[in-house]
């Protein structure tokens, strides 16, 4: 399962698939990780699934950090790290196109993680 997820996201990075996108949502690789994301949860795995938060290729973490806020039922403490990799990408000038995106996200979503 975790191969399948890191597989997932390397392919939505060059499908240029990204969590934030809400053109994202309706395409293929985006279910297919929300469908990885949702096993680990219904297996109550969140600390496997916390691991791919220290992954930096591919918005791996970044992948992770949205399925835990949007899908999930995260512990407080894996809310917090997962809102706070939303927020470091949401200043990464490698990616702008991508910060863009992750500002639009927690200005939408911000008021539910208060």
């Amino acid at each position: 399962m975790g191969d399948d997820f890191l597989i997932g996201c390397r392919q939505n990075y060059f499908d240029k698939v990204t969590p934030a996108s809400k053109e994202s949502k309706l395409k293929p690789g985006y279910k297919k990780l929300v469908d990885i994301a949702g096993e680990y949860f219904r297996q109550n795995n969140y600390k496997a699934f916390a691991g791919f938060f220290q992954e930096e290729q591919y918005f791996i973490a970044l992948w992770a950090a949205h399925l835990m806020l949007e899908y999930g039922n995260p512990s407080l403490k894996l809310m917090i790290a997962a809102l706070n990799i939303v927020r470091n990408y949401s200043d990464n000038p490698l990616a702008p196109e991508v910060a863009q995106e992750e500002r639009q996200w927690l200005d939408a979503y911000i008021d539910k993680y208060k």
